[in-house]
């Protein structure tokens, strides 16, 4: 089957927009690593799907075509998928390919010495060198054609201590993963073409630090991105585009997909070499940012990671109903430039204690739209209690309808300013019917409602939301 090299799908326009601009021969575009809530996103059963793991992989490479149009890339991720290569001949716009074909990395001496069978090769021996044609190899022997006309002959060296060395032709190394083309082309000689594919064994996870200074009232605050690199190439120079795993929530009121994962493109090329890690800046870091206090109340523990693969109906269970008075924690936030949540990672925050530094925690970092939180300890003096004013289960219409109401009580002596979470657990399609108070989102299935709750007093947040599968 013939193809043309214009050729081009979803997921290399999305790539090449997010990094359109730049002059780089190398764009590499890695996806985070998938969170637990997101391993089948809403379930296939339901329709769902697996989040897009890995890297897309765009180069810039002259190559030789020779006579008879082939044309040989050596050196691309061993982890490659073959069905999502797309080659553009930038020489010939024209040419077409009528052949393609993946060849695996030779891993052991013998499977190198196999890939150059038809090639001329010198065979040492204790009695001398012998040059010919490389006929075919095993573990035991190597089958080698030797002299030309009438004097043509096949020897087979025993490779058992006759045979002391073997050299083979120089090119391109045949011992790495490769790609080999057959193109119709007028052009045959050397050509600029630009590569596509994707390629699994390249993921990216987010940590983040956070130094309190004595006073507790200013923070350096700093996030890093791990590239880990597993496919078995490597990148040199790349420009690099890390991509958000996690999927948004659709927009409160509206049945729209879930809105376009967040892109962080790094500033400065990157050599991402095979086997190793590398870390880049997330984001620039805050040196002496204001540290906010507040206080941060969750009614129940997220449910949500239970029912990723199929809803639940159950307008009893738990009649979204928290477990005794919640939990409350003193926290800390920091402004940050970003118009989205940040990804998931760990934070570990520290305080400085004269010269020293101090442990405070080093757990999951929240995180909403233009803030991070990071927590400091536990918190007895906001209390509350949540329960579903209403939930309605229509089984012909696929949906369940909830109201919550949520009720915060501040014990202590000084006002306070809380950071109420909420989960929206059945399912992770759903919408927003109401709310008394603005919400922010602050995950795929998390909201958040502010309230300053004076001394003594209390605060209720009433939410209505729609699930529908």
């Amino acid at each position: 089957m013939r193809r043309t090299l214009a050729i081009g799908f979803a997921l290399v326009a999305a790539a090449t927009a997010a990094t359109a601009g730049g002059n780089a021969r190398t764009k590499v575009t890695v996806w985070a690593a998938p969170g637990p809530t997101s391993a089948i996103y809403g379930g296939l059963a339901y329709g769902g799907y697996a989040p897009t793991t890995g890297a897309l992989i765009s180069e810039r490479r002259d190559i030789d075509v020779g006579a008879g149009g082939e044309a040989r890339i050596a050196g691309v991720a061993a982890t490659i998928d073959p069905a999502s290569v797309q080659l553009r001949d930038l020489t010939d716009p024209t040419a077409t390919i009528t052949e393609q074909r993946f060849l695996a990395g030779a891993a052991t001496p013998t499977q190198l010495l196999q890939r150059h069978a038809g090639s001329t090769v010198t065979v040492v021996t204790p009695k001398g060198e012998l040059t010919g044609v490389l006929r075919s190899a095993d573990e035991q022997t190597l089958v080698v054609e030797l002299g030309s006309g009438d004097q043509r002959r096949t020897q087979v060296l025993r490779r058992d201590g006759y045979v002391q060395d073997v050299r083979l032709p120089p090119g391109p190394g045949l011992d790495r993963p490769s790609l080999q083309w057959r193109l119709a082309t007028k052009q045959p000689g050397k050509h600029d073409v630009e590569l596509t594919y994707r390629a699994d064994g390249m993921v990216w996870t987010a940590d983040y630090l956070g130094v309190l200074d004595e006073a507790g009232t200013s923070i350096a605050f700093s996030a890093w991105a791990t590239v880990k690199n597993t496919t078995g190439a490597s990148y040199d120079g790349a420009e690099l585009t890390l991509v958000s795993a996690a999927p948004q929530p659709a927009p409160a009121g509206g049945k729209s997909p879930p809105a376009v994962p967040a892109r962080y493109t790094i500033a400065t090329p990157v050599h991402l070499g095979s086997g190793q890690s590398v870390q880049v800046e997330l984001i620039p870091a805050k040196a002496r940012a204001k540290a906010r206090p507040v206080v941060t109340y969750e009614a129940m523990p997220d449910p949500s990671l239970g029912f990723q693969a199929y809803p639940n109906t159950d307008c009893n269970q738990w009649n979204g109903v928290g477990m005794g008075n919640g939990r409350a924690e003193v926290a800390v936030e920091v402004d940050v430039p970003t118009k989205d949540a940040l990804p998931d990672g760990k934070v570990r925050l520290f305080r400085k204690k004269g010269e020293r530094l101090e442990v405070v925690s080093e757990e999951a970092l929240r995180s909403s739209a233009g803030l991070a939180r990071m927590r400091v300890a536990a918190n007895s003096e906001i209390v509350g209690e949540r329960k579903a004013i209403a939930c309605a289960y229509d089984e012909r219409a696929h949906t369940v309808t909830e109201k919550i109401e949520v009720k915060v009580e501040n014990k202590s002596r000084q006002p306070a300013e809380v950071v109420i979470r909420e989960f929206v657990w059945r399912w992770p399609v759903w919408k927003l019917d109401s709310e008394d108070t603005k919400s922010a989102r602050a995950g795929a299935q998390t909201l958040e409602y502010r309230a300053t709750v004076p001394p003594g007093g209390r605060k209720t947040v009433t939410y209505a939301v729609t699930y529908t599968w």
